[in-house]
């Protein structure tokens, strides 16, 4: 009878056993899971805030970054954010300056606005990583803040006002009429047209402008 008694007991202390091992498991999952979740709130926009990732069409606000960008809603909630970071990150580094004109020079946006993109990927909780982040700090930063010094050096914003150094024209892709005969000739033999007198008469005076420019 005591022998009966104690495999019964045996059985039982080996079911609890199982059991237990189980609802480790089962408790491993569920703390798994909730990771997963809190990782994905994080990374999607609330519910009904499509305005915060998407614009019109559901079109990426950022997908273009600044220079394409064609929707003024999404653009002006973008800008927010990125003035948001400006402040909060970008100029939180000593060597990081900005003139009073900063808005004024498309460029300049441009640089902030990916260096802002790159700044959450690399902090981003499953995309993000130490090497990222230390790519953002010894690379991306610092190229961005040497570009930013050399693009708009002195500049203020009195100069952007009509007559001024920095109130110039929209930019022109030069011979930009002369694309068509380009495309066919490569198109049909592999080979480029010769230059016409019209065409090295404009590039030349090209040319000299952009010297100009860059020995101001």
């Amino acid at each position: 009878m005591t022998d009966e008694r104690d495999t019964v007991i045996t059985a039982l202390a080996r079911s609890l056993e199982r059991t237990q091992r189980r609802l480790g498991e089962l408790d491993g999952l569920v703390r798994q899971l909730a990771g997963d979740v809190t990782r994905l709130s994080r990374s999607r926009p609330p519910a009904g805030d499509a305005s915060a990732s998407t614009g019109e069409g559901g079109r990426r606000s950022t997908s273009g970054g600044w220079l394409l960008a064609e929707h003024s809603d999404p653009a002006v909630t973008e800008m927010a954010g990125l003035v948001d970071w400006v402040e909060t990150v970008f100029l939180r580094y000593p060597d990081a300056e900005l003139p009073s004109c900063w808005l004024w020079h498309p460029a300049v946006v441009e640089e902030l606005w990916w260096l802002r993109g790159a700044h959450a990927a690399a902090y981003d909780d499953e995309a993000g990583s130490w090497q990222r982040i230390g790519d953002w700090h010894d690379r991306y930063r610092p190229g961005v803040v040497k570009r930013l010094r050399t693009a708009v050096g002195g500049c203020e914003l009195a100069l952007h006002i009509e007559g001024g150094d920095a109130a110039g024209p929209a930019p022109v892709a030069p011979l930009a009429e002369a694309a068509s005969d380009v495309v066919h000739a490569w198109a049909t033999r592999r080979a480029l047209p010769e230059p016409t007198e019209q065409q090295l008469a404009t590039a030349e005076r090209h040319d000299r402008a952009q010297h100009r420019k860059a020995h101001r």
